[in-house]
């Protein structure tokens, strides 16, 4: 580790944090180390439910509404770095593929990614599910999170960086995980990518945000190519790439019950089968008649069923420059605010770090900086 770089601490090892952290490193400007709680190398069942991460079923589907144009940007730019990765390194978990989405004819109005997005299309009325009135296809990706998650920690691993597992009570303590002869006293830069847990952290303690619910069953179902979005019914097929497949979902805001719930999970196996028979390998469509017995079959193919959090912040991420004091010392520590992505995080996390970065690179490049020490 290189003591005349820059140290930042990063709080936080989801897909958000462990981005940032890896283009910081990268740059060869800045010595990083992730703070955190759980890091994707723990053993499933010890990783804390309200860490999204691990748990989501990862794909890009537009969350920007049309009239969000900020979202829609780090949308966008994110998609083009997934694709790449996709196309050049994909031991990175990514693959590219086709998403179908399902919407209601009531009120219809086109969303902004179908004149954005490359090959996107309308699909024939007599192709769409028996529930269904509007299907649009367009170019994706689909991501298998947890392992798309350790890849991305194990590269910025690889590129010299460092990380502690901690739990911390003010993002000011995460300075304290830092080893004193890696800084040379100087004040590192906080990036804050803590999620949920600013809802805790003493110097933070941001109201805005909210856990949402999601419950997701996992299967096997290596026919599943295509991830599939039922809007109106808040359901959705998202496969791994690797023969298993997230069936999806509910969306609870500030509810923070972590045990499945059974009729939620009937819920999610009647709703998708209805709109993806290739869940039990069946070509023909779901109907009336035959979908008693395909949920049953359906059933029989689960691995888990999971319940994570996402981070929900209320008006958008929170991505800024500001402050926190040493509780030591009273000194200023600049902070970058990286957080807030509710269900959005690994589809505007490239993005989102590159804004964060510019804001590091900002507080770095001020000559007051340079002279501050713990």
């Amino acid at each position: 580790m290189n003591q005349a770089k820059i140290p930042v601490v990063v709080v936080g090892a989801g897909i958000v944090g462990v981005t940032t952290a890896y283009m910081l490193q990268k740059s060869g400007k800045y010595q990083v180390f992730i703070v955190s709680e759980c890091l994707i190398t723990d053993p499933q069942d010890k990783v804390n439910q309200s860490w999204a991460s691990p748990f989501a079923g990862a794909n890009w589907h537009a969350y920007a509404t049309d009239d969000d144009l900020p979202l829609q940007e780090l949308e966008q730019e994110t998609l083009r770095e997934l694709k790449r990765l996709a196309d050049e390194q994909p031991e990175s978990g990514i693959k590219r593929t086709f998403c179908h989405e399902f919407v209601s004819a009531k009120d219809y109005k086109e969303p902004w990614f179908v004149r954005s997005l490359d090959q996107t299309r309308y699909l024939p009325k007599e192709s769409l599910p028996f529930n269904c009135d509007i299907g649009i296809e367009f170019a994706t990706v689909i991501i298998n999170a947890p392992h798309y998650l350790e890849w991305m920690t194990k590269r910025f691993l690889a590129a010299g960086g460092a990380a502690f597992k901690g739990r911390i009570d003010a993002l000011s303590d995460a300075t304290e995980y830092i080893p004193r002869d890696l800084i040379g006293g100087r004040v590192p830069i906080i990036v804050n990518c803590a999620a949920l847990g600013n809802l805790y952290l003493s110097d933070v303690k941001d109201t805005k945000m909210h856990p949402v619910r999601g419950q997701v069953v996992l299967v096997d179902a290596p026919k599943v190519k295509l991830t599939i979005s039922n809007t109106p019914a808040w359901k959705y097929v998202i496969p791994r790439g690797d023969g298993t497949v997230i069936l999806g979902g509910t969306y609870l805001v500030d509810n923070w019950s972590t045990t499945p719930d059974n009729n939620t999970t009937a819920e999610i196996l009647t709703e998708t089968i209805k709109f993806c028979p290739e869940l039990i390998g069946e070509t023909t469509p779901t109907t009336e008649a035959n979908l008693y017995e395909r949920v049953k079959t359906l059933r029989s193919k689960i691995i888990k069923v999971n319940v994570g959090f996402r981070p929900l912040r209320e008006g958008g991420p929170r991505i800024e420059a500001g402050s926190v004091n040493h509780p030591g010392t009273g000194v200023s520590i600049p902070v970058v605010h990286n957080y807030g992505h509710g269900g959005y995080g690994y589809q505007s996390s490239w993005a989102s770090a590159a804004k964060a970065k510019k804001l590091v690179d900002s507080i770095a490049s001020k000559s007051i900086y340079e002279r501050s020490r713990l």
